[in-house]
């Protein structure tokens, strides 16, 4: 058996978020597994998705409601079934393709696996080992619970040095876990990064659709959500944006949430 995870805290998610990525799971995963929401938030949660208590880390209010540190609560001891195969997936990502190479690679090499932080778009023209290695990015992970432990365990111990220390949930995972493994680069694509061009570029180019990428990051603007309903407006950064829905992503939200219904796009 396999467990695949995603956390809700606060009100940072609808629960039509993790209706969707338990949708998109279930259509591209084969294997026999389980679908867990780790929340203090179960308001609206169908009642077919198996939650599970946030544990209590005792991180300030602040940095909760930034979703800095809440994640790490994945690692705390019987939180999850301790010898199996597990994946961390964020809510807000897209799903293109089987997750079954994610476990495969996780049942042969064991360890921690993360995503490896992108280099500014200047490094791309260099080879994959000549860049900077930025540390974790940590949107997908891969573990087992049990080797993994000592994570949270070092984290307890010395709460106030961790957030005087790191910025971020991330930097402390840099640090605390150095023989990491990255998954391979080309199973992930940053939304923001690689498909949406740079001005003036994004004026004459579209948003590139990922042919190959099985899971699309979405971090920071826009969100997945911003791209979906129908109608003209603009979405992303000053630098990075475009206007109106974008095919692919709207296909896939409207494939995994039956419960959808347009309405007027957020303001950007």
């Amino acid at each position: 058996m396999a467990t695949v995870i995603c956390f809700r805290w606060l009100d940072a998610f609808p629960a039509s978020y993790v209706r969707l990525l338990r949708n998109a799971v279930r259509a591209n995963l084969a294997r026999p597994h389980r679908f867990i929401c780790v929340t203090d938030n179960q308001r609206a949660l169908d009642r077919d998705i198996e939650s599970a208590r946030l544990p209590d880390l005792g991180i300030p209010p602040w940095y909760q409601r930034r979703g800095v540190w809440p994640k790490l609560a994945m690692f705390t001891p019987g939180l999850l079934p301790p010898d199996e195969p597990t994946l961390f997936l964020d809510l807000d990502l897209v799903v293109r393709d089987s997750l079954e190479p994610f476990f495969e690679r996780l049942e042969r090499l064991r360890g921690f696996h993360a995503l490896r932080e992108w280099n500014p778009s200047a490094w791309n023209l260099l080879p994959a080992a000549l860049r900077p290695d930025r540390g974790v990015q940590s949107s997908i992970v891969g573990f087992y619970p049990r080797e993994q432990a000592g994570i949270h365990d070092r984290f307890m111990a010395d709460r106030p040095g961790c957030f005087e220390r790191f910025a971020l949930d991330q930097s402390y995972l840099s640090h605390v876990v150095p023989d990491r493994h990255y998954w391979p680069l080309g199973w992930t694509v940053s939304f923001k990064r690689h498909l949406v061009p740079h001005y003036p570029l994004n004026l004459v180019m579209g948003v590139r659709e990922p042919r190959r990428a099985k899971v699309v990051v979405f971090h920071g603007n826009p969100r997945p959500i911003d791209l979906v309903p129908a109608g003209t407006y603009r979405w992303g950064t000053a630098n990075r944006y475009g206007h109106g829905p974008v095919d692919w992503v709207r296909d896939y939200w409207l494939r995994h949430d039956e419960s959808w219904v347009d309405a007027p796009a957020r303001a950007a």
